[in-house]
């Protein structure tokens, strides 16, 4: 009778052990998914979300007396989706499309905006999900929102037919215009800037818990990704940026700061060589993440890049 009863206690201690440490991977698990993915629980984005435009008074003069329309489409999965669109030239087809970094929103990237009409350019600026004027919880970390940049050109086409696109992003938005150069664009899509993209969700995610964590988290990946099914509908096992790029049509200029603590500069290199399109490549010297403008020569690299393709 007491070894069927210390055998009982066995089991038991060995069952509320098992159900402690399920318990205590979901809860880690769901930790990361809210760091990588939830714009408004996670203490990261506090740190990282913004860029840094260190705009001036003119700018600001100059975005007050610009010739401003808001745009709204909804997207595929059923989100009211903002932009902001700016036509300083309405005689003028060219256009670029400004996809902001993760966790800010369009009217952040001042400088941006301000380069772009400086130089003749119209300009749809969206709110990513989630962001500004944009509906929204849970960034895809540029998966979804490639979608929704698809959805943009789209949009921007049905406005101007005869519109000559670039498409420019920063880190998320970066990763999304590395995933839309990979499916079918209109031929209006002309060329493509991504600045400071990650090589791919799973990879940035694993570099961000080894970055603040300090431990290897490819043990938690498998119950993360439930969690990505769950809120966000698709597998970090189905997409890879690598693969898009592989498909890819459209000239393509890869941007980085050699001193990014957020994306590490071995990503850049991996997207470079994946990318099967023209391809240019610009490392900022010194700079870290958010401060690849600061560069004296960034801008002038940008546009003499797009004006290959889409000349004055």
């Amino acid at each position: 009778m007491a070894e069927k009863k210390k055998k009982h206690v066995l089991l038991k201690t060995i069952g509320v052990t098992a159900a402690a440490g399920t318990a205590a991977y979901a809860a880690g698990a769901y930790h990361i998914f809210r760091m990588a993915f939830d714009l408004y629980h996670s203490a990261l984005y506090e740190k990282v979300g913004r860029a840094r435009t260190g705009s001036s008074p003119e700018k600001a003069e100059w975005f007050a007396h610009s010739e401003r329309t808001d745009e709204f489409l909804d997207s595929y999965d059923g989100l009211k989706l903002h932009a902001l669109r700016i036509t300083n030239h309405p005689e003028s087809h060219r256009w670029m499309i400004i996809q902001h970094p993760v966790a800010s929103y369009s009217g952040a990237v001042l400088d941006y905006l301000w380069e772009a009409d400086h130089r003749g350019m119209n300009i749809l600026a969206p709110d990513s999900r989630g962001c500004g004027m944009s509906e929204g919880q849970y960034t895809g970390l540029g998966w979804n929102e490639h979608y929704d940049l698809i959805s943009w050109v789209n949009h921007l086409i049905g406005i101007d037919p005869d519109a000559e696109i670039a498409l420019f992003g920063i880190n998320t938005g970066g990763a999304a215009v590395m995933n839309a150069v990979g499916e079918y664009l209109p031929s209006n899509v002309k060329c493509a800037v991504e600045d400071g993209g990650f090589s791919s969700i799973k990879d940035e995610i694993l570099y961000m818990i080894r970055k603040n964590y300090n431990f290897d988290g490819h043990f938690l990946l498998p119950a993360v990704d439930f969690y990505v099914r769950q809120f966000l509908h698709f597998s970090m096992n189905d997409v890879s940026t690598h693969r898009q790029l592989k498909q890819s049509n459209t000239p393509i200029l890869f941007v980085h700061g050699t001193e990014d603590e957020i994306v590490p500069t071995s990503m850049l290199f991996d997207n470079y060589y994946a990318c099967a399109s023209e391809k240019e490549l610009y490392m900022a010297e010194g700079r870290s993440f958010g401060d690849t403008s600061e560069d004296p020569d960034y801008f002038n690299a940008l546009f003499a890049f797009i004006e290959k393709y889409i000349p004055e």
